[in-house]
């Protein structure tokens, strides 16, 4: 099914609405709390102004010392594109990708009544959005998705800031933290930027030793796609470093993966249940 409404996608969704006044610290703490992947900022009279999500953390984090004190009306991204819950989730992926961006409000008669992100399509839908460019097979290799791919990496001593403004500055969703030898160590993420602001203080000034996720799960260039989307769903993360005797190849991501191979992933967690 192409032709899901947004209703059905954001039922009995209850997003988090801040107002925004509220500090960017006790957003993130809320959204860290929750597993929330964004905030939906409003006025006194609830009116959507904006939303804060893990970019915005890691671009606040890139340029103010005081980003955790920050109100969320200084940090958010404003104005944001809506949808209402009678729109389709392919006209939602079309304004994603259009406005590179992973979340959208949705608004009904004025009111707040959910969000989307891309982690609520089927594969299907991926497909249907990326026809022109059909994907026929589940079987392609970590290798062909991360060629030529220059992942980002800093030694542990260096700041949560100055990833931040490495990922600002590439549009990279990830930082790998590697040793003196180059060997993986961690992995730096917008949540964790999300984590670390969630704490307060100048968050920015912390070693990336002490926020980033140590000792990530990694897959080789061998592997199939399917098996890093498994590994991901599992684990309930968006980034898998790539790695094969002890040497970094990259690092892949969910929005690297076709809708069949989503799709591929939905039915063999169905058969799983089943099965159970």
């Amino acid at each position: 099914m192409t032709n899901r409404k947004v209703a059905y996608i954001i039922k009995d969704q209850k997003p988090v609405v801040l107002s925004n006044d509220v500090t960017v610290a006790e957003a993130c703490r809320l959204m860290w709390e929750r597993r929330a992947g964004s905030v939906l900022v409003v006025d006194s009279k609830a009116s959507l102004l904006g939303i804060f999500t893990g970019r915005d953390a890691v671009r606040l984090l890139a340029s103010r010392e005081d980003a955790a004190a920050t109100p969320l009306q200084q940090a958010m991204t404003p104005n944001p594109m809506v949808l209402t819950p009678a729109h389709r989730a392919i006209d939602a992926l079309k304004a994603m990708v259009k406005g590179n961006f992973r979340h959208v409000p949705i608004v009904e008669n004025g009111k707040l009544v959910g969000v989307v992100s891309r982690g609520d399509f089927k594969g299907m839908e991926f497909e249907a959005f990326d026809w022109k460019s059909p994907h026929l097979t589940t079987h392609r290799e970590i290798s062909s998705i991360i060629k030529d791919q220059k992942p980002l990496t800093l030694d542990a001593e260096n700041t949560v800031r100055r990833a931040c403004q490495l990922m600002t500055q590439t549009g990279g969703g990830s930082v790998l933290v590697v040793d003196e030898r180059g060997s993986l160590g961690g992995i730096f993420t917008g949540r964790d930027a999300v984590r670390a602001l969630s704490e307060g203080g100048d968050a920015g000034s912390s070693r990336l030793a002490l926020s980033m996720k140590p000792h990530p799960v990694t897959i080789t260039p061998g592997n199939y796609a399917i098996d890093a989307l498994r590994i991901m769903s599992d684990g309930g993360f968006r980034h898998l470093p790539v790695v094969e005797n002890g040497k970094i190849y990259g690092v892949v991501s969910r929005s690297d993966f076709t809708g069949i191979e989503v799709d591929q992933l939905d039915q063999d967690e169905h058969l799983a249940e089943c099965i159970w």
